[in-house]
């Protein structure tokens, strides 16, 4: 939270240095949020080739999935429907990710904006 400037310059402090702190955690939450992006488009790509080998395969294939030490038999078609229903739920994360950044941004500007006019005298 920003203080007023009143209340900064009466305690005698730099008016900037809570500005300062507030743009680089802004900034912090910025890089995060782009990392959750890029690790989500990382497992589109990898969701997307498996979907991609499962249509390769015959309707009657065998397909096993491993959890845990255990491969377990699995149906195909809902195999390919877990894995396309993944791919839309990884979509939609990147939806809001991205919904996260512009909002971010958008605070990052307004606190760049305030610490230029402090800067200047304004």
């Amino acid at each position: 939270s920003v203080l007023p400037c009143g209340s900064q310059a009466m305690s005698g402090g730099n008016p900037l240095e809570p500005l300062l702190a507030q743009y680089r955690t802004v900034q912090g939450q910025i890089s995060k949020i782009q990392q959750g992006q890029s690790k989500a488009t990382t497992l589109i790509c990898e969701n997307e080739l498996v979907l991609k080998e499962l249509e390769l395969l015959e309707e009657d294939a065998q397909v096993f999935k491993l959890i845990g030490p255990v491969l377990v038999k699995q149906e195909l078609v809902e195999v390919k429907s877990n894995v396309s229903k993944r791919i839309e739920y990884i979509k939609s994360d990147i939806t809001r990710l991205e919904g996260q950044l512009k909002e971010k941004s958008k605070e990052h500007d307004g606190i760049r904006d305030e610490i230029s006019k402090l800067q200047k005298g304004e």
